[in-house]
């Protein structure tokens, strides 16, 4: 079994850190405490043991033979599984993939590892904050230089045990599920019991971020006013908006994310008015200067929630970051167009970066005279701009900016 769990384990890995897969998915049809457990675990140590393999090996390992040297690692020094049961394992999923010819490099530094034969970088060394905070050098840099006398803490913030609500009944019915819940303003944190997963499968309540739902919470919603969600996928916020009274077109660009807005509508019994595969950089003429809100929840490199998606820092690279930015420059001068006279452009991502958000704002104003900040009606102080930090109670990394057309 345990052997099925380390080849479990090794694909799912390789899928995420070879190519691209998002982990949530992969571990969606994973069943199995035992992979989960080994899975989570090197990738909250991946930078440690990444460190340790390459101090111990002559060369720097292949990916594949890397990420084998790293099941068993974490097995050995977090699971404390014995040195004998973890080789046995390793050597039958060598057998099982026709990798035999690299057991002897593997024993050897798998012994290595058991022995304890590494040392981890102290603070005079440039990998130190690396292996500290399990991120690239230059993701710790990003967060550097926005927050300067704060980034440890924002990095570091503990994970909360609970997870953010939006209900669609009556409250008795979240405090039956969980007579711990706590409020918010747009919904209830409450422990993910059997009950309320139920209420879920129910339509009865829906699984949202809390900062995400402060997003649409800070539109002021009239009735049949016009709203644009041009990146809606999966459609929380365009959703909650609808079920306020509004006229809702929601966009995306991909076929199957139009098909994750229309099942959560469905799921939560509401009605969208109309929903389409569009690009959110292509010019559509008929909606020149039509909605009296449009909502640019864009494309980001999703680092303020990082605490929900394990694989995030491994898979995002600086020029991605660059790319984004600029992406997201291109919908904002896009989506402008749709903004009526006197209406609103809203614009929010899931990071806490000034280069995705502050920055991309400030260079937007200099050519759109026409739009300024206006100040978001939340009970947050804020200017038309609310940076969300991660606080480990419940708040996750996103921002929100409301622009007014003039």
């Amino acid at each position: 079994m345990v052997n099925n769990s380390y080849r479990q384990s090794y694909d799912i890995l390789l899928s995420v850190l070879r190519d691209k897969t998002y982990l949530h998915i992969l571990m969606k049809s994973n069943t199995s405490k035992h992979v989960a457990k080994i899975v989570f675990g090197v990738m909250d140590k991946y930078y440690e043991l990444d460190y340790i393999i390459d101090n111990l090996a002559d060369k720097k390992p292949k990916l594949n033979i890397k990420i084998i040297l790293m099941i068993a690692g974490y097995s050995i020094l977090y699971l404390e599984t014995p040195i004998n049961v973890v080789l046995n394992n390793i050597h039958e999923f060598l057998a099982d993939i026709g990798k035999t010819g690299v057991k002897s490099f593997l024993d050897a530094l798998i012994r290595k590892m058991d022995n304890r034969e590494f040392s981890l970088p102290n603070k005079s060394n440039k990998h130190y904050l690396e292996v500290r905070y399990n991120m690239p050098s230059f993701l710790v840099g990003l967060y550097r230089k926005d927050y300067p006398d704060t980034f440890e803490q924002i990095i570091d913030v503990p994970k909360l045990n609970r997870v953010h609500i939006r209900a669609n009944c009556d409250d008795s019915l979240i405090l039956n599920a969980d007579e711990t819940a706590i409020k918010t303003l747009t919904g209830y944190y409450v422990n993910n019991n059997k009950e309320i997963a139920m209420l879920s499968l129910m339509g009865q309540i829906t699984y949202m971020g809390y900062a995400s739902t402060l997003v649409a919470e800070s539109i002021k919603v009239t009735k049949d006013m016009r709203i644009l969600d041009t990146c809606s996928a999966p459609g929380g916020k365009a959703v909650m908006l609808a079920s306020k009274g509004a006229k809702v077109i929601a966009c995306d660009i991909h076929n199957h994310r139009i098909e994750l807005i229309t099942d959560y509508a469905k799921r939560m019994n509401t009605k969208l008015h109309k929903i389409y595969q569009i690009d959110a950089t292509e010019y559509v003429e008929r909606w020149d200067s039509w909605f009296d809100v449009v909502l640019v929840d864009a494309p980001c490199s999703g680092l303020g929630v990082i605490n929900k998606k394990k694989d995030v820092v491994h898979n995002r690279t600086y020029e991605d970051i660059l790319s984004l930015a600029s992406l997201q420059q291109d919908i904002l001068q896009n989506a402008k167009n749709y903004v009526k006279k006197g209406g609103l452009l809203v614009y929010s991502t899931c990071t806490v970066f000034s280069i995705e958000n502050q920055n991309n704002i400030a260079k937007f104003l200099e050519t759109n005279k026409d739009f300024t900040l206006e100040k978001i009606e939340l009970p947050f102080e804020n200017n038309g701009e609310i940076q969300f930090l991660p606080d480990g109670k419940g708040m996750e990394g996103f921002y929100i900016c409301h622009l007014k057309r003039n």
